[in-house]
């Protein structure tokens, strides 16, 4: 039985490309928690409750899915498209990789540059 995702969260909410990407990345071809969990922090540290608040809006989104068959992450057409944004913006922005964020509401997302110094976009 499939069931539709639903976004709870009304406000906007603001996740790492860095990190982001790396999840995306991981689910192409399907991981458990504990392998997007081991392979994360080669990128960048990340705590298992931030991990599993970035699994939690990327799944609540349609940017990935989870098979309880296989029990494994995938990542869906949403997703897909987020990447493909993702590597756009990054060949095209002059500013730090680092800096990127994503702003997600109901299910669209915009890609940002945020200054670390002020939290400006």
């Amino acid at each position: 039985m499939n069931r539709e995702p639903i976004n709870e969260d009304i406000n906007p909410i603001y996740l790492n490309v860095a990190i982001t990407e790396s999840i995306l990345l991981a689910c192409i071809k399907g991981s458990s928690f504990s392998e997007i969990e081991f392979h994360i922090p080669r990128i960048i540290p990340t705590s298992k409750a931030v991990l599993r608040k970035y699994m939690h809006h990327l799944i609540n989104n349609s940017f990935i899915s989870y098979n309880r068959i296989r029990k494994v992450y995938l990542i869906e057409a949403n997703g897909w498209d987020l990447l493909y944004s993702i590597y756009s913006q990054r060949e095209s922005l002059v500013s730090d990789y680092a800096d990127l964020i994503i702003k997600v509401e109901s299910n669209n997302y915009d890609l940002e540059y945020q200054d670390k110094r002020t939290g400006s976009t």
